[in-house]
């Protein structure tokens, strides 16, 4: 984190233990008790929007429709608990339940929701949708058993004096798990990092989001009166959520297509946390013999779509897998082919030479290197132009291919000069030939025909020949070929002796 995103968590996190202090000691009366609690968690939800809705103004990419929703859920809640406050401090009664309270409480989580859904994500796009969905299934059943068993189910079977009443009373826990769960989705796909303040909304909703489930099972039991300590859970989460908007700060666009290890680890483990507590809870009411059938079908859900999240993860790692070594082998090619031609460089070709020469040396094995080069090729480039050059190379080795075997080597070297090894045994005056005569027609490009013709030095080594170097053996097929050049265009020499001393003298 940043030093502003530090002093803005630590600043949250001091409140709230000053604020759960003073809801803890008691030391003033309980009129003064409800005025702490109910205008501080007033006064945390104030700061929470306008926060949000100063981020959104600031911000100028994508999240700022997401602040800005953010901004109303949260002014929302605080409309809320501005008619519970009147309620208890002006009025001086209990708040009845339901109230109009409740649809300020109700419409945060509501537009909260549309703000998550609002953030930057692959979430809800193209193929990581399918994913999503599985991570929201697994995220909201795991919740499911966990709410089930505490707030969701003691509401149920605790009914309500009205059916308006049950209804409210169910709407908190349904709507925490629905936040939750598209929080925890949207966070996992997310497109931005920590540095963008989703991270600490998402823990800020955490505790919101316990505190209205805690609300509603104590509702349901009769249990609830201000002050009590679930109350911390909105003080702390709204403030959470005001520190994120101080301290988040727009991505540059290397920020976004840069990776994060660690942050990268902490989404794809993100849903195995809930998955694992609400495992727990399950196999721990199995214990202590309170087997509710529900939750432990919600469980059982719950193992399905976890492994069927597990069978894709091994696919897309399999075609992970392919896709790597297809790029593998395509650098490989690339690093070791000529990009005009698609033959071996002068890299591949040196390699495949030094092997064929230690070969001749250990197995006296015949080698022999033909050296081409075409015959008035600088005229052609300045008569027709570079790109008619560059056809009429692929011409020619598509030619070299056409006379040559598949276990050849047939390298471009660079412009216009090619290189062949030949080897088991291969006759070099014969393909050589066959080479001459290949280019004795012209090049038909763009509707034009070109006249072609090349020139090949070659150089042999018999089985009986003293070993020489790559360089040594170049050095004569280029003199050949030099030697050729200057009979005619079209003809292929051999190396000698007698031709390197003419060649030296």
């Amino acid at each position: 984190m940043s030093r502003r995103a530090d002093s803005a968590l630590i600043g949250a996190v001091v409140a709230t233990l000053v604020f759960a202090l003073l809801l803890h000691v008691h030391l003033y009366s309980t009129h003064a008790a409800r005025a702490v609690d109910d205008l501080g968690q007033l006064g945390a939800a104030v700061a929470a929007c306008a926060a949000c809705a100063w981020r959104g103004r600031g911000s100028h990419d994508r999240t700022r429709a997401a602040w800005l929703l953010l901004s109303v859920a949260t002014g929302a809640w605080a409309a809320g608990e501005i008619l519970w406050s009147y309620d208890e401090l002006l009025m001086d009664r209990q708040t009845p339940f339901p109230s109009l309270a409740d649809a300020g409480y109700l419409t945060f989580s509501v537009v909260a929701v549309i703000g998550l859904l609002s953030w930057p994500s692959a979430a809800l796009h193209g193929a990581a949708r399918w994913r999503a969905l599985l991570d929201g299934a697994l995220v909201a059943g795991s919740l499911f058993v966990i709410s089930w068993t505490t707030a969701l189910g003691e509401t149920v079977r605790a009914g309500g004096d009205s059916g308006w009443a049950a209804i409210v009373s169910l709407a908190y826990p349904v709507l925490d798990l629905v936040l939750i769960t598209v929080a925890v989705t949207v966070f996992m796909h997310a497109k931005t990092t920590l540095r963008s303040g989703f991270g600490l909304i998402a823990v800020g909703l955490v505790f919101l989001c316990v505190a209205d489930s805690g609300f509603a099972y104590l509702s349901a039991t009769g249990s609830y009166a201000t002050g009590n300590p679930v109350d911390v859970g909105w003080f702390a989460g709204f403030l959470l959520i005001a520190a994120a908007a101080a301290s988040a700060r727009p991505q540059s666009a290397d920020e976004a297509g840069r990776i994060d290890i660690h942050e990268s680890q902490v989404k794809a483990l993100l849903p195995y946390l809930p998955v694992t507590l609400g495992l727990a809870v399950a196999v721990g009411n199995q214990l202590v013999g309170d087997r509710d059938r529900l939750a432990m079908i919600g469980a059982t859900l719950v193992m399905a779509v976890l492994l069927v999240r597990q069978l894709l993860v091994v696919l897309d790692n399999r075609l992970l897998l392919a896709r790597l070594l297809s790029t593998q082998h395509e650098l490989r090619h690339q690093a070791f082919h000529d990009p005009l031609t698609g033959l071996a460089n002068r890299s591949l070709f040196a390699d495949r030479l030094r092997h064929g020469l230690a070969l001749h040396q250990r197995d006296l094995r015949h080698v022999s290197l033909l050296y081409c080069d075409l015959d008035a090729f600088k005229a052609i480039n300045d008569t027709y132009g570079h790109d008619t050059g560059d056809a009429v190379i692929k011409a020619a080795a598509e030619r070299l291919r056409a006379v040559t075997r598949v276990s050849d080597t047939v390298a471009r070297l660079g412009g216009d000069e090619f290189a062949i090894l030949l080897e088991d045994g291969a006759d070099p005056q014969t393909v050589a030939l066959n080479i001459v005569d290949a280019f004795a027609q012209p090049a038909s490009i763009a509707q034009i025909s070109i006249p072609m013709a090349i020139s090949v030095g070659i150089a042999e080594l018999n089985p009986s020949d003293t070993p020489v170097s790559p360089e040594v053996l170049l050095h004569r097929a280029d003199t050949a070929m030099y030697y050729a050049k200057r009979q005619q265009n079209g003809s292929a020499v051999a190396w000698s002796v007698r031709l390197e001393a003419n060649y030296v003298s």
